[in-house]
């Protein structure tokens, strides 16, 4: 087994499942999928089966995808236990590229030869544990990701929230503004008005005092032509 691929075997094998006292790994309390994944022999087939979630396969980035079917790959080569288990089995059945019954038989014969221990059962045995830390690494990885998504989702309303009352706070204080620049606008009409009426009074005093200078300079210009003449 390459020592750069994920080990989750030693995220979740126990230490008394399958394993001499050469073997024995301590399972660390924290369960994560690896950052970055390297080839692996071992391939799932190549078309993932129907998701039963939110997102449909057809709408998902390959890059993505291919990324966690690889990590899923690499992972469940990393729980290989020791001697020849169903982990061999598989590899072998997956080699030949055939689900046909001899290849089943032929293989099991082969894995005999190698371990006279293995048999239907011990295969079905060790199927059962592979599936279950997939399912267990599923689960944890399920859960991190939806709470993630909780996460963000719980911060976009708490975001909403907060925009949606400062947009109410500024329509307010728009709603003020208009209100006083209107009644701005009326005060400068109302100076406006005031301001006409007033100084047409003054025009009309302003002519008036015209007219009666004349009218009284006329009078006395009369007298003083008077004087000129007849004194």
């Amino acid at each position: 087994m390459a020592e750069e691929k994920f080990n989750w075997k030693s995220l979740f094998v126990n230490d008394n499942v399958n394993q001499t006292e050469d073997t024995k790994t301590s399972a660390p309390s924290k369960t994560d999928f690896p950052k970055e994944v390297t080839s692996s022999s071992t391939k799932f087939p190549d078309t993932p089966p129907p998701l039963n979630t939110k997102v449909e396969a057809s709408s998902l980035d390959n890059s993505i995808l291919n990324n966690v079917i690889e990590m899923y790959e690499s992972g469940f080569e990393s729980l290989n236990l020791p001697g020849y288990d169903f982990y061999e089995f598989f590899k072998a059945i997956k080699a030949v590229g055939s689900n046909d019954a001899s290849v089943y038989k032929m293989a099991i014969t082969m894995a005999q030869s190698v371990d006279s221990k293995v048999s239907k059962k011990s295969l079905l045995d060790g199927a059962e544990f592979y599936i279950k830390e997939i399912n267990n690494v599923h689960e944890s990885y399920q859960s991190k990701g939806s709470s993630k998504r909780e996460e963000i989702q719980t911060n976009q309303i708490s975001q909403k929230k907060i925009l949606s009352s400062e947009i109410s706070e500024l329509e307010k204080q728009i709603l003020t503004l208009q209100t006083k620049i209107s009644e701005k606008k009326n005060q400068l009409n109302s100076i406006d008005s005031g301001l006409l009426s007033e100084t047409a009074d003054i025009e009309q005093k302003i002519v008036a005092n015209n007219i009666a200078k004349n009218k009284i300079l006329e009078t006395i210009t009369v007298v003083v032509d008077g004087i000129k003449q007849n004194l």
